[in-house]
């Protein structure tokens, strides 16, 4: 089978000719139909990060495939693969087949597409539990989500929409980005101190749900009111934040880690009402898919946030 794997951290994944994994007593074995491409797998790949997987590695920690064999499973069943490992320390999606143990596959309704089975997990969830489970919008109040273009800020956008918000400011670091955002959010385009001088010098919202990190991060927090709330995701845009203590407790802005390595068993809760929105329409997921022969192309256009929504690759 054709599988992509790492050969050296910090470098692209090479598309290999590899065995197709055997299962043994308790495991499933899948052909992926599609496989996600997420910043946590670059943040794997990069070395730079607590879980260092034995090279190679074939990557993908998320993934919706047909079963092939199985003693739970019937062959045929669509599974989501996501857990026990996959893609971070056990060899992951970004292959034509994965086997892994039973309990890392979830079957999922047949009517929604694999490509976003693939990549819907993490984004609804982690924009659910940003809006309600941590930053806890309430109705009438007015929230910032930077890149709200994004596949996760997307979701935050939403269900902050639906959570009853009554503005929604979607921040995003370049003009063609607004055409991505959610209908009912308002665009803000900048970096930096950009951002400070499109939102104006006082505050303006009550939450921050922050994606991107970088150099806007600090000027966002400003533009929060006192006593409100600032829900952090990611640091595509910068890893460091800092703060000037005086004025950060002045402000009485609480700083707030969304982690959901720490949440897959409200993940798991979350999911079937993920599915059931998306199939139904209330809720939106873009997708732009790659064959697999082009997942370095596909991850250094993630880099430079060039894609639109959630990239997916396809065996």
């Amino acid at each position: 089978m054709r599988a992509a794997r790492l050969h050296s951290f910090g470098q692209a994944p090479v598309i290999d000719e590899v065995d197709v994994p055997t299962r043994e007593p308790g495991q499933t074995l899948v052909r992926i139909d599609a496989a996600a491409l997420g910043h946590l797998d670059m943040t794997v790949a990069s070395g730079n990060f607590d879980v260092r997987p034995q090279l190679p590695h074939i990557g993908g920690t998320d993934g919706a495939g047909t079963v092939v064999e199985s003693d739970t499973f019937e062959p045929g069943a669509r599974v989501l693969v996501r857990g026990s490992g996959i893609g971070l320390f056990k060899n992951g999606c970004w292959a034509e087949y994965v086997v892994a143990a039973d309990k890392a596959f979830t079957p999922f309704d047949s009517g929604l597409d694999p490509a976003v089975a693939a990549t819907f997990l993490l984004p609804s969830t982690t924009g659910y539990v940003a809006v309600h489970d941590v930053a806890d919008v309430r109705v009438g109040e007015r929230v910032i989500v930077s890149g709200a273009s994004g596949a996760v800020g997307s979701m935050a956008a939403q269900f902050a929409l639906l959570a009853g918000a009554s503005e929604v400011i979607g921040v995003v670091p370049r003009e063609d980005q607004v055409a991505l955002l959610p209908e009912g959010v308002r665009p803000i385009v900048g970096r930096g101190a950009e951002v400070a001088d499109a939102l104006g010098p006082d505050p303006v919202a009550e939450v921050l749900i922050d994606t991107l990190g970088g150099d806007a991060l600090p000027h966002l927090l400003a533009r929060v009111v006192p006593g409100g709330r600032a829900a952090l995701i990611g640091y595509t845009l910068g890893t460091q934040l800092t703060i000037d203590l005086p004025n950060w407790l002045l402000s009485d802005v609480a700083i707030l880690p969304v982690n959901m390595i720490r949440k897959t068993a409200r993940q798991a809760e979350l999911a079937p009402d993920m599915i059931a929105r998306l199939v139904a329409g209330d809720i939106r997921l873009a997708v732009q898919q790659f064959p697999l022969d082009d997942i370095a192309d596909a991850l250094q256009l993630m880099r430079e946030g060039k894609v639109a929504g959630r990239a997916v690759v396809v065996p």
